[in-house]
């Protein structure tokens, strides 16, 4: 590693990342003395699911290990990661063609192919890939030191106006110190060898969808070492400040641009561009932040180079999760992120990929086979499609949300054009062409514009009708339909039954139980329970359905039981005097409804009203108090028996107490 100075506008020196030149065997057979093969970018990941040392014994991390790298283990976020909008996830079908698309192909080498750099096990306790490690908010943040060989004042974690001083910021575990298939490229991170490899640690915060990306590690016993590192907001699509690098020579993220063997033998496409490498870059375009050195006389392309494949490129032949990572390239494309081989498009370690298949089908892809889409460009406009859930039901109606962005991601609120949906779903029922209104400030809600009917990830489209590159996709798993008929009942003050409708093709079930305690998942292959309950308690249910596929449906409307009894119930019309303890019991009960729904309790007039200082105003607290905890609850409020009381004329009777006790149970 060394560092190398170029000028810069400012006046001050850019740091720049020379490749390293090893010789390593390649899964292509190959030795990689060209100087990129190898260590240099060579990408693993692997997923296992484990219980953190430093985390409670209920908080479960998922990182690569290789000893149990099998199966993996499930990601717990939504891929694509970052917004829908990010420069890895915007649809660059009909974006312009860059006037210098047939030189830069030639300087690649138009009969170069692609090759995978992704697999299995590499042998020796070596992978192929990046392992990452997904945590909680519960992992310790860990100081490294970026001072003996990096770049500490363009890496986060660090004070940049104390002599960047680090200080604990990345969430490294442990396991990273000492086991195998941690690290990029395999050997654990006590093992030095940041003269020799690329050495990543790439870190998910589940909790706070957070990304970390460290580059060129190293634990020298007591404390982490790194070259870089880079912190991400995977909820805003924030760059590096120009000029800044991160893990990765461009300045971009790694992780959302690599082919995952989850996505690509899973329902639906992959929504994201693949981060692939040439031998060298010169400068940078948008997405990317920062440029390296380059051998003087050549003249490559820059970082943040987006390359399509052409849509006429004949991809029928390939097996249908080749095809699948194919389309992905036509659609979203390849963003030039680092130096290394020429077409090397990064990937996830994971067993179950076959590279007998993978790397001659890659290799039938040729540079010439690809087009360089217009350097730095970046949609108009772009939207964000939000459904309230990223599940749904077969057969159910769901809204979306559309916010239109410009192209500094601030929200459009004079755009006025027309999208117009499509769906992977072909017998979806989607909203008609809609024209933005100045109302809408950029903002509009489709309220129950769509359905779908057919199982499996699919994928909704919204396109300007005018201008074709405005246009983004959101995925929605669609499981079995919801259930219905859901009643919970309180049988005891300690015993509910619940019960509901059973769903065609669901093969179990999720019982949601809501109360102030907590919410508790309660897993069943039957359509009812009995649930045993603590006496006086207000309690929620809600049930989902799972089909054999683990799709979910949405939730089904909720139910409430009230485990407690009343005095005189029923009340009885024209017969039961209403007494104060009926109105005591009443806002006793609401008050256990309101925190189980989580809005807290709320105060009435008059703690300790006698029998005969009854009046409106209790009656009106209660059923105020009563109708925003259904509300909260997700149940609906029906109209009650004189909506309006008024005072000294309207008597609080038996059938207004009564009703208030049903809307309980």
């Amino acid at each position: 590693m060394t560092r190398v100075n170029i000028g810069s506008e400012e006046g001050r020196g850019d740091e720049v990342r020379e490749p390293f030149s090893l010789v390593r065997s390649n899964q292509d057979g190959t030795d990689g003395t060209d100087g990129t093969d190898g260590w240099n970018r060579c990408f693993v990941i692997r997923l296992t699911l484990f219980t953190s040392p430093f985390a409670s014994e209920s908080s479960v991390l998922a990182a690569f290990v290789l000893a149990f790298a099998v199966e993996g283990g499930a990601i717990p976020l939504e891929w694509p990661l970052f917004p829908p909008n990010n420069w890895w996830n915007t649809d660059i079908s009909n974006a312009p063609v860059d006037a210098s698309s047939a030189t830069i192909i030639t300087w690649i080498g138009p009969n170069r192919g692609l090759h995978p750099d992704f697999g299995g096990d590499a042998g020796g306790g070596d992978v192929y890939g990046f392992p990452f490690a997904v945590v909680d908010s519960s992992q310790p943040k860990l100081t490294v030191d970026f001072s003996s060989w990096g770049w500490p004042d363009e890496s986060d974690g660090v004070d940049h106006n104390n002599g960047n001083v680090s200080f604990p910021f990345y969430p490294v575990p442990s396991e990273c110190i000492t086991q195998n298939g941690w690290v990029e490229g395999g050997q654990p991170g006590s093992v030095d060898q940041h003269t020799t490899g690329d050495r990543h640690i790439l870190m998910v915060d589940k909790t706070n969808n957070a990304l970390y990306e460290l580059y060129n590690v190293w634990y020298d016993g007591t404390k982490w070492r790194a070259a870089s590192g880079a912190y991400w907001n995977m909820n805003t699509n924030n760059r590096r400040t120009d000029g800044w690098t991160s893990a990765d020579a461009a300045g971009l993220q790694i992780l959302p641009g690599l082919v995952r063997y989850d996505e690509a033998f899973g329902d639906g496409e992959i929504r994201h561009a693949f981060r692939f490498t040439l031998s060298s870059a010169a400068g940078y375009v948008f997405p990317a932040s920062h440029r390296t050195s380059i051998p003087n006389g050549d003249t490559p392309p820059p970082y943040g180079l987006r390359l399509r494949l052409k849509p006429t490129t004949n991809i029928s032949s390939y097996p249908a999760y080749v095809q699948k990572i194919f389309r992905a390239m036509m659609k979203y494309g390849l963003i030039l992120a680092d130096q290394g081989s020429n077409m090397y498009i990064s990937g996830t370690y994971d067993t179950r990929w076959d590279n007998g298949v993978l790397n001659p089908a890659f290799g039938a892809l040729k540079a010439s086979d690809f087009e360089v889409i217009e350097r730095g460009w970046k949609p108009s406009y772009s939207y964000i499609i939000a459904f309230p859930s990223s599940s749904a039901g077969n057969g159910d109606t769901t809204s979306a949300t559309v916010t239109v962005y410009d192209a500094n991601n601030n929200v459009a609120t004079g755009y006025t054009g027309t999208i117009h949906f499509t769906s992977t779903d072909g017998a979806a029922t989607l909203p008609v062409n809609y024209t933005f209104l100045g109302a809408d400030a950029g903002v509009h809600t489709f309220t129950n514009g769509f359905t779908f009917r057919t199982t499996g990830v699919q994928v909704v489209t919204g396109t300007d009708t005018v201008v074709n590159t405005v246009t983004n996709s959101r995925g929605i798993t669609v499981g079995p339909p919801t259930p219905t008929g859901l009643t919970a009942t309180a049988d005891t003050t300690t015993h509910v039954s619940v019960s509901w409708l059973a769903s065609q093709g669901a093969v179990s079930y999720e019982l949601v139980r809501i109360s102030a305690a907590g919410q508790q998942t309660i897993p069943l292959a039957a359509t009812s329970y009995g649930d045993t309950v603590t006496a006086g308690g207000a309690y929620i249910y809600k049930v989902r359905a799972i089909d054999s596929s683990s799709r979910y449906s949405g939730y089904s409307a909720p139910d409430i039981a009230m485990a407690r009894t009343f005095t005189d119930d029923p009340l009885i019309a024209n017969t039961t005097a209403v007494k104060a303890i009926h109105i005591t019991e009443l806002r006793d009960a609401i008050n256990a409804l309101r925190q189980a729904a989580g809005i807290g309790t709320t105060t009435f007039s008059d703690p300790s009203p006698s029998a005969m200082s009854i009046r409106k105003t209790h009656l009106d607290e209660l059923r105020a108090a009563l109708t925003a905890a259904r509300a909260a609850a997700g149940l609906t409020n029906a109209a009650y028996t004189d909506p309006t009381i008024t005072a000294q004329s309207t008597k609080v009777r038996a059938a207004h107490v009564q009703e208030l006790r049903d809307r309980l149970k």
